[in-house]
């Protein structure tokens, strides 16, 4: 008989049983917003404690704050803290450029006085010949002995100067085909070698008093280069079409500023060669020009209008790279038609003049713009008999303020009389361009005429041009003088060409105090322009003929604020303040918020402005006062630690010696004793005495933190691969030794990324890159390792805010680890969770939007990658929920080759070939004779290069491999003001929720939680933009246009020369090329005659 007791059992037990399938059968939900906000924290949480524990961060810390001082008792090195005071660093930085470019002038100078001196006292010879002028060939220094240089980074010889001559001069004598003869300029040339050798004693004498002086050279108005010391000259390109005349250092200091027009002749019978001739003078026309001139085109025949619609709202614009180069591109879409009314272009250019002037009146300096200087209109034409006197008589005369230079362009028979007039009768010169070869030359004529005297030059301050050193030592500032013609009797004193010496900007930034400013601190500097001199940002331009003008606004993050710094900067205050802004990572990949202390000045002697930036963390920089003979030699050993330096000049040339780059070196020259930068060496030993007291700290971890850890997830070293500590001081230090190799490029906390982004925060950084990447391995996809740093602070005492930063430490960790957390860490009951691969997406997502982590394998090679890419329809959400914001940023520094085909070529050069003695031959066989396009042939290559001046037929300077820039545009993106979100994604049938919570507690971290990825919502989002790419020429004209539109604040060149009563007037050009001497004519008929029956035998 069952008892009470045992039907309640059998009860509860039938019960437990029902009970228990019920909740089998119940399907798991998936988690809220709240439950992904406590994954969240308890992920945050524990990677804080984790790498905490791992590197010792806080015992680091701690001896950070307490630095070894004189009460400390210590012998070797004591260390305190300081104020940074920004007013004072850039003061000092600025007194230090100030003298050693004082240097630099002084020996300019010196060489100016000496080569004026040499040049009055050479006795003109009208019979020399090459033969008797001895000199060394930069492009022949073959069996010359050169040796290499750590300063010039090459072979040299200071026992003699090298000569560059461009390839239109052959070796100092011009060629004709199938005849030599010398010319004026020739002689110009062959003279110019003879006096300029003199230049090799003065220019040896400044290199001895100051050994850190660089090239030092002077360029010719007739067109050849003498540099010191010696060199091999470096071609880039195929062909050398180097010409000194034709740089921005020459052309700006031999010049004056000036507001150019340039008219073009677009009727009907330039058509074909003349119109491309043009279209190529044009260019090189533009070349001439540089920062401080202004500039537009125009094209007529019956009306008149602008060749750009970009820039059709002003008369003129600056003459920066990127307006250039817009305004080189619209030329080429010129067509001809019409008749050429000569009246209605000139017309249009003289009104453009009076609108400009209107608006460089306007009593606001703000708002004048323009050179203020020389006005020039440059015709070019195939030639006419309207000399259009009524517009000059109507525009221009009697005080004729504008310069007309013409050109008469193409073979034509064209009447070019009236055309020569315009330029004699408005204080111009007239050149004649008959082929593609005379161009270059030609063009470089209108040069002259801006040159201004003696005495006006002497009045004027040094002229400073940042450059790209042919020679390959890469950005310089150039300072230049121009050299003038002091011989008795001279009347105009003419320009003889332009001294110039070489300061690399690097050596400018070595003057920065970079261990007060710290290594997200900077110095920079700008020009009158706005234009950067210098700055972290600013990228090497290799491969270009000069520098782009890149503008401080466009390398910074623009703001009001921003604008009005650049303001005050080229109006040459000195002065502080702080800006709310955003940083660009050196990278460009991210961007973060800070407040930022500025401090500027001007750098007196030079036309340049000095700034300083400072994060908002640098308050304080450590102040050592050390005795190097008494340094602890085994803090710079380790047995179990690798320890490496940065590549810096500890000692004098350190860093450009071959040495390990590790502590080993330091050891080295600590025996022997050497010639020390006290400052790098004392941080650097400071650094690694601390990290010395705590290396056993490191063992106990590595020994027993499994035993003497809190018991679960906190408890494992699962997954940890190395350990490190970088010190602002140069120091890296690496735990296990074997995984040092990872950091030997990354030993420089001034360059390093990885450095720089974790000292700009305060938390935890999770990061890929550069120590891992994802590796396809046959059909395996092996994900990368996951790094995580943080940056020590040191605080201050009376705000508790962070007032120096020494450094960083940080681990690296295998995936399958940071997996491992997500899968700890948002394990719950009825809940799925980030194990449930098919029913959950999973992503650790950071401060830029990369993919840090994501539970589905399929990811792997996708790690490290922008969300927008991975996932499009979820990074949309985020950024539409201000989860994340972004900035749009345009990089105008783009040197690769991002031309389009289409811009690369334009109708009609490829038409026009290098005239050779082959060519000539060729021409005179018997087929030739015969053939309908001998005469064109003719007209074109034979006529023009015997009965003009001579110039050699060389092509366009795109031979040269020049790179172009282009315009990319990139997106930054940062945490938004919202942490949390909860929104759908609705494509169709599918629907994904999405789910996300800031891990920003301790981490960088955003924690994703989604349905997984459906094929309709990808089709439905696109991706997100993020990477640089290229823009469309739609947007790029929109871009240069814009900017034309609103252009920034700049300063005028002071002083001014555009008159001088001393002037020639008589010497406006000549008509050379439309009239033949008898003897080459006769010459030239029996070479025919008697070449014609060999070479018809010779080809029968």
């Amino acid at each position: 008989m069952a008892t009470p007791q045992r039907d309640w059992l059998v009860v509860y037990v039938l019960f437990s049983v029902i009970a228990s399938r019920f909740i089998l059968c119940v399907t798991p939900e998936k988690p809220d917003l709240e439950r992904v906000k406590e994954w969240s924290v308890a992920l945050s949480n524990f990677w804080n404690t984790h790498v905490s524990t791992l590197t010792g961060i806080d015992a680091v810390e701690r001896k950070y704050e307490f630095p070894r001082s004189p009460e400390s008792g210590a012998v070797d090195i004591q260390a305190t803290f300081s104020k940074v005071e920004p007013a004072a660093l850039v003061s000092n930085m600025s007194q230090k450029l100030k003298a050693m470019l004082e240097t630099k002038m002084d020996a300019l100078q010196n060489s100016v006085n000496k080569a004026e001196d040499a040049a009055a006292n050479h006795v003109w010879d009208s019979s020399l010949n090459k033969e008797e002028v001895k000199y060394k060939n930069a492009k022949d220094m073959m069996n010359e002995p050169l040796a290499y240089t750590e300063r010039f980074e090459q072979k040299v010889n200071f026992s003699f100067s090298s000569v560059h001559i461009p390839v239109e001069i052959y070796d100092g004598v011009v060629c004709c085909t199938m005849l030599i003869h010398k010319t004026a300029r020739d002689l110009e040339i062959l003279n110019g070698l003879n006096w300029t050798s003199q230049l090799d004693k003065v220019f040896e004498e400044n290199y001895k008093k100051d050994p850190d002086i660089l090239w030092q050279y002077f360029g010719s108005q007739a067109g050849f280069m003498r540099t010191y010391p010696g060199a091999a000259w470096k071609n880039r390109g195929p062909v050398d079409l180097y010409d000194v005349r034709r740089q921005s250092w020459y052309t700006q200091g031999s010049s004056s500023p000036k507001d150019m027009m340039i008219l073009i002749d677009k009727s009907g019978s330039t058509h074909g060669q003349a119109l491309q001739l043009m279209k190529v003078a044009v260019k090189s026309i533009l070349d001439t020009l540089g920062e401080n001139d202004f500039v537009n085109i125009a094209a007529f025949s019956s009306d008149a209008q602008f060749v750009s619609p970009c820039f059709n709202h002003t008369p003129f614009v600056q003459a920066t790279y990127r307006n250039k180069q817009k305004l080189s591109n619209d030329v080429n879409d010129l067509s001809a038609n019409g008749m050429a009314n000569f009246e209605v272009g000139l017309k249009f250019a003289f009104e453009q003049f009076e609108i400009f002037e209107r608006n460089e009146t306007n009593p606001d300096p703000d708002q004048q713009s323009g050179a203020s200087c020389n006005k020039v209109i440059m015709l070019l034409t195939d030639g006419g008999t309207d000399n259009a006197e009524e517009v000059f008589k109507e525009y221009n005369w009697p005080n004729k303020t504008v310069r007309v230079f013409t050109y008469a362009v193409g073979p034509t028979a064209n009447p070019t009389n009236a055309i020569k007039w315009m330029a004699c009768a408005n204080r111009g010169y007239f050149s004649q361009i008959p082929a593609m070869g005379a161009i270059r030359t030609r063009v470089q004529n209108y040069t002259r005429a801006l040159v201004g005297p003696k005495e006006y030059v002497y009045s004027q301050n040094f002229s400073w041009e940042v450059t790209q050193d042919p020679h390959g030592l890469g950005m310089m500032t150039t300072v230049t003088l121009p050299v003038y013609n002091r011989t008795t009797g001279s009347s105009n004193q003419t320009i003889l060409g332009v001294m110039g010496i070489d300061v690399t900007t690097a050596d400018m930034v070595k003057k920065s105090p970079t261990q007060k400013l710290g290594h997200n601190g900077y110095s920079f500097a700008i020009n009158p322009n706005g234009y950067i001199i210098f700055h972290p940002h600013l990228k090497p331009t290799k491969y270009m003929r000069d520098p782009p003008n890149i503008d401080l606004l466009e390398i910074e993050v623009e703001n009001d604020q921003k604008n009005q710094l650049r303001t005050n900067m080229i109006k040459g205050q000195t002065g502080s303040m702080e800006i709310d802004t955003f940083i660009l990572s050196s990278d460009m990949k991210y961007v973060h918020f800070d407040k930022v202390r500025y401090s500027f000045t001007p750098i007196e002697g030079t036309s340049f402005s000095l700034g300083v930036s400072l994060p908002s963390y640098q308050t304080y920089y450590p102040d050592f006062a050390a005795n190097i003979a008494q340094f602890d030699h085994s803090v710079f050993k380790s047995e179990n630690w690798a320890m490496l330096i940065a590549p810096w000049d500890y000692y004098t040339d350190m860093s450009k010696s071959n040495h390990s780059g590790t502590t080993e070196d330091i050891l080295e020259m600590l025996k022997v004793g050497t010639k020390w930068d006290e400052e790098l060496l004392n941080h650097l030993y400071w650094d690694a005495v601390i990290a010395k007291s705590v290396e056993t700290y490191f063992i106990i971890v590595q020994n027993n933190y499994v035993a003497n850890a809190t018991s679960g997830p906190y408890s494992d070293t699962e997954g940890h691969i190395f350990t490190f500590l970088s010190s602002n001081g140069g120091l890296t230090r690496v735990f296990p030794k074997n995984a040092s190799s990872s950091f030997m490029n990354q030993r420089d906390p001034k360059t390093s990324h990885y450095y720089k982004r974790i000292l700009s925060s305060d938390k935890n950084v999770f990061f890929i890159e550069p120590f891992s990447k994802s590796v396809q391995d046959g059909n395996d996809t092996i994900p990368p390792d996951v790094t995580v740093g943080k940056a020590f602070a040191v605080k201050n005492n009376s705000n508790g805010k962070t007032a120096y930063k020494p450094g960083v430490m940080g681990a690296q960790f295998m995936y399958s680890r940071v997996i491992k957390s997500l899968h700890d860490f948002t394990k719950g009951d009825n809940y799925y969770d980030c194990e449930d691969v098919n029913f959950l997406n999973c992503y650790l997502v950071d401060e830029g939007g990369f993919l840090i982590a994501s539970n589905q394998e399929d990811h792997n090679m996708q790690i490290g990658q922008f969300l927008g890419k991975v996932d499009p329809p979820v990074m949309t959400k985020l950024f539409n929920a201000s989860i994340y914001n972004r900035i749009k940023h345009y990089d105008y520094q783009v040197t690769h080759d991002c031309t389009s085909d289409e811009k690369e070529t334009s109708a009609g050069f490829s038409s026009f070939r290098i005239p050779s003695i082959n060519l000539l031959y060729d021409a005179l066989t018997l087929n030739w004779w015969t053939s309908k396009f001998f005469w064109a042939y003719l007209n074109f290559n034979f006529w023009n290069s015997w009965f003009s001046p001579q110039e050699t037929y060389a092509n366009d300077e795109s031979l040269t491999g020049s790179a172009e820039t282009c315009v990319e545009v990139m997106y930054q993106y940062y945490f938004g003001t919202n942490k949390t979100m909860t929104d759908t994604a609705e494509c169709g049938n599918c629907t994904r929720t999405i789910l996300a919570s800031r891990m920003d507690m301790h981490t960088n971290l955003l924690l994703v939680v989604t349905d997984p990825i459906c094929s309709e919502c990808n089709s439905a989002f696109n991706e997100m933009p993020q990477a640089p790419v290229q823009v469309s020429d739609e947007e790029e004209k929109e871009v240069i246009c814009d900017m034309a539109r609103t252009p920034r604040y700049r300063k005028p060149v002071q002083g001014c020369y555009s008159k001088d009563p001393r002037e020639d007037a008589t010497k406006c050009g000549c008509m050379s090329s439309t009239t033949a001497s008898v003897f080459n004519i006769l010459l030239s008929i029996a070479v025919i005659l008697f070449s014609v029956p060999y070479l018809t035998q010779t080809h029968s």
